[in-house]
């Protein structure tokens, strides 16, 4: 028959039935230890002398009223303590600990927001935008955000149909009505620069450089593409002799912006010759395609390979890659395009060639329309074109794409 080992109990623990409370003995007096506990219970003061006729004086600093002795002399639960009745008392509740924490540590938990109450929040619920700082999408934004972006993109197909069948439609018809289509689009495109640059607190001499704009077109439509140059001139002198004779304010800078506006888009006055050629829709189809397919080229080669930048200061985003892929996307355009009959006088070495130098010159205007307006401050010329912003933004690569194919064609006889 095993001894039966004395329980171990502690401080904040309360005494089993029958079981003589730490600190005291089995007899009727409890121990010194306990007499101050039972007298605060009773609300007698604990420091009451034992026996009235040893009453120690209560002024005294020097008086111990505790008998050290007596608590010394008689027995504790302490004293049938023995180590390895201490070491089984502490362990035994936290028996296999151990075992819970390395299960729990391989275990996979699902990773959710928090239920927990806390004073003077309303909710008791703790997201992600709690602990991140933000806030974060709900499913009905993102589905609206989604619907945006399809309508969005379903009004930039329906404006880029509607775009090209006008431009289609005036080339059958030849003649004034492509010339009348060039001017509109050159008007449109110069008065959202005016009207950009005057925001940001220019004045240019708008009805010098929108007049020019559309005798352009229309000169080289009866003359020939040195109209462009005489348009240029004249409205030069103009501009200066008015800036001279009247009292505007910042007449160099105006005066810069109002020919540099004109010229700038007077550019695409070059593609009037193509209306008077053989195979008018097809050059300008051909022309138009390879500019496309190098935009299209570039935004999915740098979207997806994109990792150098290839003007970060003008256009962060558009990369080497990028570039690269657009010119392998409109070389291969024109080499598909030579081999259809419109083409056959071009060849498919005059394909190649005219499809690299689109391809080259094109997103040179994209980035020279990117440092006008990082100097300017805005995102968009404007938004006449719904879905694709303005006018000026759609035809920036034509503004250097076309008199580069002019020259070539030109030099080929085309023309």
């Amino acid at each position: 028959m095993t001894e039966e080992r004395p329980r171990f109990r502690r401080p904040w623990e309360q005494p089993e039935e029958g079981e003589t409370p730490a600190g005291e003995t089995k007899g009727d007096d409890p121990t010194p230890a306990a007499r101050p506990v039972e007298a605060a219970r009773s609300g007698e003061d604990p420091a009451e002398p034992a026996s009235p006729d040893q009453e120690p004086d209560q002024d005294s600093p020097d008086v111990d009223l505790t008998d050290w002795e007596r608590m010394a002399s008689e027995p504790s639960d302490l004293d049938d303590l023995s180590e390895e009745t201490y070491i089984t008392a502490t362990t035994e509740e936290y028996k296999g600990l151990a075992e819970e924490i390395a299960r729990l540590r391989d275990a996979e938990f699902e990773r959710q927001a928090v239920v927990a109450t806390m004073p003077g929040v309303d909710t008791g619920l703790v997201g992600f935008e709690d602990v991140t700082g933000r806030r974060g999408i709900t499913e009905e934004e993102v589905e609206a955000y989604e619907q945006a972006r399809a309508s969005d993109l379903t009004l930039r197909v329906v404006t880029a149909v509607g775009l090209v069948g006008l431009l289609v439609g005036s080339l059958y018809l030849g003649g004034w009505w492509f010339t009348s289509f060039l001017a509109i689009v050159m008007l449109l495109a110069l008065g959202e620069f005016y009207a950009t640059v005057r925001r940001v607190g220019y004045a240019p001499l708008a009805i010098v450089g929108l007049l020019g704009v559309i005798a352009m077109p229309i000169l080289t439509h009866v003359s020939s593409v040195f109209a462009i140059a005489g348009v240029t001139v004249l409205a030069t002198v103009l501009v200066v002799l008015v800036y001279s004779l009247a009292n505007r304010r910042n007449p160099l800078e105006n005066a810069s912006i109002t020919v540099f506006g004109m010229v700038w888009v007077g550019l695409l006055s070059f593609v009037v010759p193509f209306g008077r050629s053989e195979h008018p829709v097809a050059f300008v189809i051909m022309v138009g395609l390879v500019c496309a397919m190098v935009d299209i080229g570039s935004y999915f080669v740098g979207r997806g390979f994109g990792s150098r930048p290839l003007a970060p200061t003008l256009s962060p985003n558009k990369t080497v890659e990028g570039f690269i892929g657009g010119v392998v996307f409109g070389v291969m355009t024109a080499a598909v395009l030579s081999t259809l009959p419109p083409y056959e006088e071009v060849g498919f070495t005059g394909s190649l060639i005219l499809g690299a130098v689109v391809s080259l010159v094109g997103p040179l205007g994209d980035l020279a329309e990117s440092m006008v307006k990082r100097s300017l401050g805005v995102k968009d010329m404007g938004s006449v074109l719904p879905g694709h912003g303005g006018m000026l933004d759609r035809i920036d690569s034509f503004l250097f794409a076309v008199p580069a194919a002019y020259v070539l064609f030109l030099i080929r006889g085309l023309l």
